[in-house]
């Protein structure tokens, strides 16, 4: 087998003394680290440079949790307007936690949590139990997160859950990304960066976005043609950011595709590092931060607010069913 684990380890602790394992696996030109506080990707090197954003510390991560980085984000990524959906005419309050709106599971969301861990064969394998109640929730909720290196430099992330009730999920990664590298450092976001998004290509296979009602979707379905966001053909990132304040924040709505097919393509101008993001989900929420953007998430999950959208492909998982989902980083280098 030619992968490795090269690394498990306690990397620290956190509040109450809670203590953080970090594992990493490696192969050919791609190491991939992981930590149990929030099924986290800490850090992604592909040729020994930086592809994600992160943190040095567990500390920092707890400290930042609200920020999702690199988390798994669950039980539902994305808002849920008023923290209000019924199931089957039975109406259930979340939290709400931004804006009058339930976001990202609440107050509590899974990447606040320590996982369960373990290595299987050539798979970092995360377990989750969340309770029935829990943010406002129905159901027993069981989830397991798996990471592993595919034989062609990708990292796969594949999400499985089971509830005992019938329940809403929305599963997603929260990685942020820059081709270009980046030092592995937080400040490097308040301090001048060597890379930005000006110099980062993106492609996104996707003729819609959703409209939005200030932060929650209408239901309605907007052609990107001759927009800020036709990303059909490559385009800068960066370009036409005045508009938006530097960041997008933004659904798109895929076009059909197979499980193979890349959904999203990213290329460093600068390092030649190119992307590919793969899924097997309906849409990609486009999330920039800094201006003109240091790092962007291209968040592969259902839409925003789909309990309460029926015309939305549906995010109810009901007792005894499994969700499944999976989604891949692809690097490669021109």
């Amino acid at each position: 087998m030619d992968y490795k684990i090269t690394t498990e380890e306690i990397w620290g602790r956190i509040s109450r003394g809670r203590k953080v394992k970090r594992l990493t696996v490696s192969k050919d030109d791609l190491s991939v680290s992981v930590i149990n506080l929030g099924a986290t990707v800490q850090q992604i090197l592909y040729r020994g440079k930086d592809m994600i954003l992160s943190f040095p510390t567990p500390e920092l991560y707890e400290k930042f949790s609200i920020g999702c980085i690199g988390a798994t984000v669950g039980r539902y990524a994305g808002r849920i307007a008023a923290g209000q959906f019924s199931i089957d005419g039975v109406d259930y309050q979340l939290t709400k936690n931004q804006n009058g709106n339930h976001l990202h599971g609440g107050q509590s969301g899974f990447q606040t949590k320590l996982w369960e861990s373990c290595v299987i064969d050539d798979r970092i394998q995360f377990t989750l139990f969340s309770p029935d109640g829990e943010e406002g929730y129905p159901g027993n909720l069981n989830v397991r997160v798996t990471y592993r290196i595919t034989e062609d430099n990708g990292l796969e992330i594949a999400f499985q859950a089971e509830s005992d009730r019938d329940t809403v999920i929305n599963l997603t990664n929260h990685c942020y990304f820059n081709p270009n590298g980046l030092d592995a450092s937080f400040n490097k976001l308040t301090n001048p960066m060597n890379h930005d998004n000006r110099d980062v290509m993106l492609t996104v296979n996707a003729d819609h976005v959703m409209e939005l009602d200030g932060e929650i979707p209408t239901g309605q379905l907007l052609a990107v043609e001759g927009t800020r966001f036709d990303f059909r053909t490559p385009r800068i990132l960066a370009c036409d950011t005045d508009d938006l304040h530097g960041n997008y924040d933004h659904t798109f709505v895929l076009n059909p595709h197979g499980p193979e097919q890349p959904v999203a393509i990213a290329k460093g101008l600068k390092s030649g590092v190119r992307i590919e993001f793969l899924t097997d989900q309906p849409g990609v929420q486009l999330f920039t931060m800094g201006n003109p953007g240091t790092v962007f998430a291209l968040e592969a999950q259902h839409f925003p607010d789909s309990p309460n959208h029926p015309e939305f492909p549906s995010t109810i998982l009901r007792a005894g069913d499994v969700f499944s989902s999976r989604t891949v980083y692809r690097f490669s280098h021109e």
